[in-house]
């Protein structure tokens, strides 16, 4: 088995490929490719190196709080380039010799898919948004353009000839792809068209290219120039031509967009530029031939994977000096930084209010707990969708669908999962069906008769009553008198509290027969007025009685 590794000779004019023979010639490409995954799982936040080696077709991760390896994961053939998405959850690698792009998951360093591509692929660049991945494809004039959400191939776009780097736009409008081959020129693809809409001659051999922070420049390495080309990407011109200490072979910029860094591969250095002036303030000694670099996102360190002493030199940007020095894999020829993402957490439901509601549904209800943000559904039991969900990380506000009277447990749902069931979560379709009863009792006395009427209200169920409102209606020129009841002009008000499934209450009121006219019956109805949890059965809410007056000593009731 041969490994690819492109390097670049001392030559500035000239690319040289060379093959290197496998640790073993028994080792197959399934051999290969069954090599363990690494057992190790990075810590959520890690900020990590990814150093591609050429000749070991693996990705080694270098911990920088350690600046050890703490995983090394087998790709294709002839991993060159690294480049890391925004959320750091993932890390995509071209490999030239197998003519695909490897995915690894930086959460558990490992690869989770492989997607072909076109010819040679040499590097590649994440869109700000992570949404697709464009990948210089060296030997077929091209570059893939990969739906990340998919990880296959959405578009190809035919390029100048020898693409070699590509860089995007802080703002994902413009990829930046220099073609080494013949004429040496930049191509600008308009990524929302796919399509290539300048060429820039921008110096012999363009061998790398990096973006400014603001967008407002693209700094090509022109390696056959010895020198690096500044392009102004409003005009897509080349405004500046500078000079180098040696051949460039690749350049990144710090996150604050004061510096540059040149990788000098003949000369084992790095340079630093000011950005501000476009001036050189010095050549740091790296490791043997430099071939990529990357800025830490605090642009303190500047990793360079140096592929002739199959080392990764760290440098202090603040000292301008190699802090330590790293041994990864053979022939170290791309690096790139990502950051392990935490894993989101399934969500959690702690509490819920109104807890009950009517089983017609419509209730609005407040739903606190953690990791709730970007809800795909609220269900109020099984298959009982919520409508009008809004969500915040600590809470979400829904309406309640219709549903069964009883208990029911109130999940969200996110992508990181299903809360799980609990007591806090807990919501009731509520119904209690309260009847009214009336009872008539005649008190007849020769100066004193009276009527004692007793109202028993009476919750059949199925939910326990919270409170209920009875209001019975006195016919004209009837008054009353009650110790448990408010009595107003024509009506008698009784309220009830708690009561169970299946308990009962009376309240009480006296009308006076003394201005009553005789032998004229007089009907008094009392009925529910209001209640909750809500009465489905409106049969049984009122009762009327009806009591005749022929004197104050003969008073009969029905």
């Amino acid at each position: 088995m041969y490994t690819f590794v492109r390097a670049r000779t001392s030559h500035p004019g000239r690319r040289q490929r060379f093959t290197a023979l496998a640790a073993s010639a028994a080792l197959g490409l399934t051999g290969l490719t069954a090599l363990a995954a690494p057992a190790h799982a990075i810590p959520a936040g890690a900020t990590t190196a990814y150093v591609a080696n050429a000749s070991d077709n693996t990705v080694s991760a270098v911990d920088t709080a350690t600046n050890t390896v703490i995983a090394t994961i087998p790709v294709g053939f002839g991993p060159q380039g690294v480049a890391a998405a925004p959320d750091g959850a993932h890390v995509y690698i071209p490999n030239v010799g197998s003519n695909n792009v490897s995915v690894i998951d930086t959460a558990t360093d490992s690869v989770v898919a492989t997607t072909p591509v076109g010819s040679s692929p040499t590097a590649v660049a994440v869109s700000p948004d992570g949404g697709h991945v464009y990948a210089a494809n060296l030997s077929s004039n091209s570059v893939s353009v990969i739906d990340t959400a998919t990880n296959t191939v959405s578009a190809t776009v035919a390029v100048g000839t020898g693409p070699d780097a590509v860089a995007i736009t802080p703002d994902g409008a413009h990829a930046y792809v220099t073609n080494s081959g013949s004429g040496g020129s930049v191509s600008v693809i308009d990524t929302a068209t796919d399509t290539v809409t300048a060429s820039i001659a921008a110096g012999a051999f363009p061998i790398a290219v990096a973006i400014t922070p603001d967008g407002a420049h693209a700094y090509v390495a022109a390696l056959g120039d010895s020198a690096l080309s500044v392009i102004d990407t409003a005009t897509n011109t080349v405004t500046s031509t500078l000079p180098t200490a040696a051949a460039p072979f690749a350049v990144a910029i710090s996150a604050d967009g004061a510096h540059a860094y040149i990788a000098n591969a003949n000369a084992n250095s790095v340079s630093v530029l000011n950005t501000a002036t476009n001036t050189f303030t010095g050549d740091i000694p790296v490791g043997s031939g430099p071939q990529s670099l990357a800025v830490t996102p605090d642009s303190a360190h500047v990793y360079v994977a140096n592929l002739g002493s199959n080392t990764v030199s760290v440098i202090d940007t603040a000292t301008a000096a190699v802090a330590t020095t790293t041994p990864v894999g053979r022939n170290p020829i791309g690096v790139a930084i990502g950051t392990t993402v935490a894993p989101v957490p399934p969500p959690v439901v702690t509490g819920v209010s109104p807890n009950t509601g009517p089983p017609a549904g419509g209730t609005t209800v407040t739903i606190t707990g953690t990791a709730l943000s970007d809800a795909t559904a609220v269900t109020f039991g099984a298959g009982h969708n919520a409508t009008a969900v809004t969500c915040s990380p600590t809470s979400c506000t829904a309406v309640a669908p219709a549903g069964t009277v009883g208990t029911v447990d109130v999940q969200v749902t996110t992508a990181a999962g299903t809360s799980a069931v609990s007591a806090a979560d807990h919501f009731t379709y509520a119904a209690a069906d309260v009847s009214v009863a009336l009872a008539a009792s005649p008190a007849p006395g020769l100066l004193g008769g009276k009527i004692n009427y007793t109202l028993t209200v009476t919750n059949h169920g199925p939910s326990a009553l919270t409170s209920a409102a009875v209001t019975t209606t006195l016919p004209t020129p009837m008054t009353a008198t009650s110790s448990d009841c408010g009595v107003s002009a024509g009506h008698i008000n009784c309220t009830v509290g708690t009561l169970a499934s299946g308990a009962a209450t009376t309240r009480h009121f006296t009308v006076p027969v003394g201005l009553l006219s005789l032998n004229l019956p007089y009907s008094v109805t009392a009925t529910r007025t209001a209640s909750a949890p809500v009465d489905l059965n409106s049969a049984d809410n009122s009762a009327t009685r009806t009591c005749t007056v022929i004197t104050s000593l003969i008073i009969s009731c029905s």
